[in-house]
């Protein structure tokens, strides 16, 4: 934040004994004052304040990012390949999993993964199940979900990597050590040097054409391993309309 944001505040005068300082849950400050108070003595109490009002609103983002998050219980919506899935957390049991392989195999389930406690997540037509020792528990879900996300973000980039690396064997490059986990900053990262290659477990929100631009981008790096024009050409080359691609991972 700026500084001159820091000490911008809305003043109201009215008798009151004290000052009196509140964080509205737009991060704005509100003060209130006699109006004997001189305008510099607010001011000052205002600075002195620094602490608590840059708690106070790193308190509010915080809220507010939790509140943008899944919470994973029934009926919310979860990102899937640049649509959304119905959520549907289910008590778990051991016993419902004879009904579910059998269910894999005629192709009723896809994406299909579970635990040694009962617990599994998979997706049916439009619904994501997940089966949970506690549905109530949204922390619990959420572990169970990223494992899930991790593990089909594994299979699908690892079978984009497949797809693509007949342009890229023909070139020379050795097909790779391939890595998934959750990352902050970027979708993809290559190591040339020691033919390795992370994709990040959220490309799975993600549409598959952009998926697959990230699987190009990142085995170019094995020939180019900068963002030179010759970089860009031959991604290019593989997917001209790479740059609509990457449009989708906004």
């Amino acid at each position: 934040m700026h500084e001159d944001e820091m000490w911008t505040y809305q003043l109201i005068r009215k008798n009151v004994k004290n000052i009196n300082l509140r964080v509205k849950s737009d991060g704005s400050v509100v003060v209130s004052a006699d109006p004997r108070v001189p305008k510099a003595y607010i001011d000052g109490f205002v600075q002195s304040k620094r602490d608590f009002i840059q708690k106070a609103r790193a308190n509010i983002l915080q809220n507010q990012n939790m509140q943008k998050q899944p919470q994973f219980r029934t009926g919310e919506q979860i990102p899937y390949l640049g649509n959304t899935l119905c959520l549907f957390a289910e008590q778990a049991d051991s016993r419902y999993i004879p009904g579910w392989l059998e269910e894999v195999q005629a192709g009723v389930i896809a994406c299909f993964s579970r635990n040694n406690h009962g617990e599994a997540v998979f997706q049916k037509g439009q619904g994501l199940y997940l089966y949970s020792a506690d549905p109530a528990d949204a922390v619990h879900n959420r572990q169970l979900y990223d494992s899930w996300q991790k593990i089909q973000a594994g299979i699908l980039c690892r079978q984009e990597s497949l797809r693509y690396y007949p342009e890229f064997e023909k070139r020379g490059v050795v097909f790779p050590e391939i890595k998934i986990r959750k990352m902050r900053s970027r979708w993809g990262s290559c190591i040339p040097g020691k033919q390795k290659v992370t994709f990040n477990s959220l490309l799975l929100e993600k549409p598959l054409e952009s998926i697959e631009y990230v699987v190009v981008h990142e085995f170019s790096h094995f020939i180019h391993p900068d963002h030179s024009k010759a970089f860009y050409e031959l991604v290019g080359c593989i997917l001209p309309d790479w740059k609509r691609r990457k449009e989708g991972l906004r």
